[in-house]
């Protein structure tokens, strides 16, 4: 195995560390990696463009089609929130990170105090201290924001009191760019605000129409100053006044999510099998045009060629041990390895997200079948299932278990996590 030179850049979304491999890898010797930092996904809302959204918000409450919907609507105490996502297809075992909280320091810049009194959060030197809490996509965002993988959902149910869309997705400059977004107003008077929508994907509904809780409100995009696909998830009290939804040591405001988010949810995202290794792009462009990632994924691995196994993270620290094994169809192992993200030397001892490779030959001899990549991390169990044979042996068992699943038969789960 040879090592690249040097760690290199990946546009304003990834820092990219890049070996490469000549036959089998060495156990716990990943053959790549992807180090995701707070910046990954980041945002600005310029004063002036926050002022005009709540004029627009005020404005819109005294419209007609508003009034009429709140004067039907009974007010209630403090609403509780609902988880604002929702996967839009079978995205394996997560899909998603958190790279900044609210800022509860109102100096600037670098006085950084999320609601732990951590420091999962950022403000800028022109004052801007962040107001929401950053919902990325992970792994290969910019796809999963082009197939619209992921669906913004209500967290509480209300009346829509704003909506934008039409501006576009891959704006990575910070300023006062306009995003995709709509506000609600709940029964308490709050108002959520969910932020940088994908460019086309915005609810058809108007202004005055109601929502339940997790009913579609858009799916997640990077429309406005965003450094990549996100939702920014911003909640105001009845009086206007930001506040964070999450209790905490440094925000004596109640828990207002239901069930309470951890500040910390170390988890394996995904586990997948790839014929190359995995491209990322720059602000989801390629040469100056819209575009995203390549991934190389595959179910099935042909005797005799080389192949990639790969696992992504959210909230990764250094000194959680995972385990990766590697099982051939009558169980015995092909390959096991552990895995820590000290063992790389990384600048930091926490990541809001990671992503590795491992390289591997499989044999000329390996027996054709189901094989399974498996992990256990921080208390659960993911596996996924790949097949090995022949280029066709593998399309017929891609059909029979298309067939299967359309005849409601029991199919082979590809990927899950178990406690």
């Amino acid at each position: 195995m040879r090592k690249a030179g040097a760690t290199i850049r990946v546009g304003l979304v990834l820092a990219a560390c890049a070996l490469l491999s000549n036959g089998m890898a060495m156990a716990d010797e990943p053959a790549g990696h992807w180090l995701l930092s707070g910046d990954a996904a980041r945002d600005e809302i310029s004063p002036q463009q926050r002022l005009r959204i709540q004029y627009d918000i005020a404005t819109a409450k005294e419209t007609p089609a508003v009034r009429q919907a709140l004067a039907g609507r009974k007010a209630t105490t403090a609403v509780m929130l609902q988880w604002p996502l929702h996967p839009s297809r079978d995205v394996g075992a997560g899909y998603h990170g958190i790279s900044n909280y609210v800022d509860h320091d109102p100096a600037f810049p670098t006085r950084i105090r999320d609601y732990t009194c951590g420091t999962r959060s950022y403000d800028t030197a022109d004052g801007y201290n962040h107001a929401g809490t950053d919902y990325f996509l992970w792994p290969f965002p910019w796809r999963a924001m082009d197939e619209e993988a992921v669906a913004v959902v209500a967290a509480a149910p209300g009346v829509i009191v704003g909506r934008t869309d039409g501006h576009p997705d891959r704006s990575c400059t910070m300023g006062d760019r306009p995003w995709n977004a709509v506000y609600l107003r709940h029964d308490d008077g709050s108002v959520t605000w969910y932020g940088h929508l994908k460019r086309g994907s915005v609810t058809s509904k108007s202004v005055g129409d109601t929502v339940e809780t997790g009913e579609y409100l858009g799916t997640v995009g990077s429309s406005g100053s965003s450094t990549g696909p996100h939702l920014h998830f911003e909640l105001h009290d009845a009086a206007g006044r930001v506040i964070d939804p999450r209790h905490g040591a440094c925000n004596d405001e109640p828990e207002r999510w239901s069930p309470p988010q951890a500040y910390y949810d170390p988890a394996i995202n995904t586990l997948s099998i790839h014929a190359a290794e995995p491209q990322f792009v720059q602000c989801g462009l390629i040469d100056g045009m819209p575009g995203h990632e390549e991934t190389f994924a595959v179910d099935s691995v042909v005797p005799g060629s080389t192949f990639q196994v790969f696992a992504s993270y959210r909230d990764h620290r250094a000194g959680e041990i995972a385990t990766f094994t590697l099982t051939r169809p009558d169980g015995s192992e092909f390959a096991h390895w552990n895995h820590n993200l000290a063992d790389s030397n990384p600048q930091r001892t926490f990541y809001p997200a990671t992503a590795w490779y491992w390289a591997y030959t499989m044999p000329a001899d390996a027996p054709h079948g189901d094989w399974h990549f498996k992990a256990d991390f921080y208390g659960h169990t993911y596996s996924r299932t790949f097949y090995v044979g022949s280029a066709e042996e593998a399309r017929d068992g891609a059909v029979r278990r298309e067939r299967a699943e359309v005849g409601g038969l029991r199919a082979p789960v590809r990927q899950r996590a178990t406690d």
